[in-house]
């Protein structure tokens, strides 16, 4: 059993028992309301609960407004007439879920004698409401789950993966050949990336709804927007690195270049290893002392075996044009990725560290 399971079995116990002995009738709604609510992390129950509680509003004033229009109607027709505008109304209103509560409270009140409706009805939506308002503190204060903590540890998986691909890449430039990885398990490592990379998107909105009214003006919704963005880049250039054949370090002139690049990816892995620290915290600060001077370093010591390595007269006899591609290739993804960790460096600092306005100056 999970946590989240036994929560979810307390928290529901707890408002059955409330319910039952309290002496306000349909009590059975606070367990039932808690139950459908209490999912997932804060954000998404903040939102699910907010949309059961439109929907019975809804549901409500429905039941009220519309009905006494189609009681000359069949009983068949006028309900059919009924769950139409219910369906209309809802996608008017951009609701995403709740329509199967608004259909209950209209079918139900409208089965019920109309001098009940009225009282049915305040408490409905009174133990609804507060049936959200339990499930929102439970999670809030019993082993809080929050979608900020979810989609930042997503973030922080993907982040591993991007890492150990950059060190992979890292061992297959200073090794001899034959490390590097067999076609199938290539596809299996893109695909376990891509599926990483889906899972933050995805954790995404519910994230949103905790950063309040205005999450645009926090600075962690325009990190995760940067982070996003970085991350996606670096895919692509870890994916592209795989297709690419085995270095040549079984060549003398090229095994220096090539032990450049490995510095060049070892220094980036490790800034993203002090991403997933920061990223384990709400607040996803950079400590102080961490900077891109290491990787910088390494970018310039790259350029400069690169231009040593160009002066050499006898190195178009020494590769071939496909060999010369590959190298030329190797080298720009290099430079691609130590240009993007930097920046999304810099960005972090600027945004969490500082504490600067992440908005654009004005012109």
């Amino acid at each position: 059993m999970h946590r989240d399971d036994l929560r979810l079995a307390i928290c529901v116990g707890l408002a059955a028992g409330f319910g039952s002995i309290s002496t306000v009738p349909d009590g059975y709604y606070l367990p039932l309301t808690v139950a459908a609510v209490m999912v997932g992390s804060y954000g998404g129950s903040y939102a699910l609960g907010l949309q059961r509680v439109i929907c019975t509003l809804l549901g409500g004033l429905l039941l009220l407004i519309a009905q006494p229009a189609f009681t000359g109607l069949p009983f068949p027709i006028g309900l059919a007439l009924m769950l139409g505008l219910i369906r209309f109304l809802g996608g008017c209103l951009g609701l995403e879920a709740g329509y199967k509560i608004t259909g209950m409270v209209v079918v139900m009140g409208w089965l019920m004698q109309s001098t009940a409706v009225d009282g049915w009805l305040g408490l409905k939506l009174s133990w609804t409401a507060l049936g959200v308002v339990l499930a929102l503190l439970a999670l809030h204060l019993f082993w809080p789950s929050t979608a900020i903590r979810e989609h930042q540890k997503a973030y922080g998986a993907l982040l591993e993966l991007q890492r150990e691909a950059l060190l992979e890449q890292q061992r297959l430039l200073v090794q001899s050949a034959g490390a590097r990885l067999s076609p199938a398990r290539r596809k299996e490592r893109h695909r376990e990336l891509m599926r990483a990379l889906i899972q933050s998107r995805a954790t995404r909105s519910a994230a949103v709804l905790e950063l309040g009214a205005n999450p645009y003006a926090q600075p962690q919704m325009h990190l995760w927007t940067d982070l996003e963005r970085c991350c996606a880049a670096i895919a692509g250039c870890i994916t592209a690195l795989r297709a690419l054949r085995e270095p040549l370090v079984a060549v003398p002139g090229f095994r220096g270049l090539h032990q450049a690049e490995a510095h060049l990816l070892a220094d980036a892995a490790a800034l993203l290893g002090v991403w997933q620290d920061a990223l384990k915290k709400n607040r996803p600060a950079l400590s102080a002392d961490s900077t891109s001077q290491d990787l910088q370093a390494s970018i310039e010591h790259l350029r400069s075996v690169e231009r040593d390595l160009l002066k050499q007269p006898d190195l178009p006899q020494v590769l071939d044009p496909f060999q010369q591609r590959q190298l030329a290739r190797r080298l720009l993804l290099c430079y691609q990725i130590g240009a993007v960790v930097q920046r999304m460096q810099l960005r972090w600092q600027e945004l969490i560290v500082t504490n600067r306005d992440p908005s654009p100056a004005p012109p």
